[in-house]
């Protein structure tokens, strides 16, 4: 690992909405990144001895410490669930990507088939969290919209999506999620780059990360056993903004189903009670 001093201005402005004429001009003044320890590809690095990843050439790698570290001098704060960072030294794409690792269990997939994408985003939209976004925005013409709808590619248990405030005009910030489920929990890869360059910049990312990224053995979501693991209680609706919402309204659905359930059970068992006495009674008098 070595201690670089470089223009470090492209991590800054993937966090921002400017124009391209006006992160350039931004990214001759910004400074430099003194005191943070990386690792320049190509390389290989670890993840929390939960997975590793190839950094190819022109990529640099950040460890836990210096992640959290450097986060708390740039826009956004951690959230504590960082292991990792990667930035792309290519300065003519500016595009991020941060890893976290949840440990909250193995995610049972078994609604896989239930993600509505037009639901979920509706939903998001009712929660206190899409209310506030929407309220905090400073462009109230911006709208709440998938940038990629949730999709879940069973094969590698992996789950994508994006969703986010985009002005019609000038764009804004893409935050694109894909989660990797692991035995005990998910890793979550997330591309951090301005709309105006996702699309080039999101075949980069799975080009030069996320095929790169391997799941060591012990930690694949294949090993899980349920009578040693942790097992979460949450199902893959529950990763996606909105999710909680559905989940809820179909546990009430549940629940009311089931009450109606037993008052049919136990009104059709007084009934045949009755019916068997009424019928014992006038061999009983004969």
């Amino acid at each position: 690992m070595k201690k670089l001093c470089i223009p470090f201005v492209f991590t800054l402005l993937l966090l921002t909405s400017l124009p391209f004429s006006t992160m350039k001009v931004a990214a001759e003044n910004f400074g430099s990144a003194d005191g943070f320890e990386w690792q320049s590809g190509p390389t290989t690095v670890s993840l929390e001895d939960i997975a590793s990843v190839n950094v190819p050439e022109n990529l640099v790698f950040f460890d836990k410490e210096n992640t959290k570290r450097f986060m708390k001098e740039n826009p956004p704060p951690p959230n504590g669930t960082e292991i990792g960072s990667l930035y792309n030294m290519n300065m003519q794409l500016y595009w991020n990507v941060i890893f976290e690792y949840h440990d909250i269990g193995n995610v049972d997939d078994h609604d896989k088939n239930e993600l509505d994408a037009d639901e979920l985003l509706e939903s998001y939209k009712q929660s206190p969290e899409g209310q506030h976004e929407k309220a905090s925005s400073e462009n109230q013409s911006s709208v709440l919209r998938w940038d990629v709808e949730p999709v879940y590619e069973e094969s590698k248990h992996q789950l994508r999506y994006s969703i986010g405030l985009r002005d019609p005009l000038q764009g804004g910030v893409v935050y694109y999620k894909v989660n990797l489920l692991t035995r005990e929990g998910y890793i979550s890869v997330i591309l951090v780059t301005p709309s105006y360059y996702f699309e080039e910049s999101r075949k980069q990312f799975e080009e030069m990360v996320l095929q790169n990224i391997k799941i060591k053995n012990g930690h694949t979501y294949q090993e899980f056993n349920a009578s040693l693991d942790k097992k979460s209680e949450l199902g893959l609706i529950h990763l996606i903004p909105g999710g909680d919402g559905i989940a809820a309204t179909k546990k009430v659905e549940r629940q009311t189903l089931i009450r109606k359930g037993m008052i049919f059970i136990v009104t059709a068992c007084v009934a045949a009670f009755i019916f068997i006495k009424l019928r014992r009674k006038p061999r009983t008098q004969k």
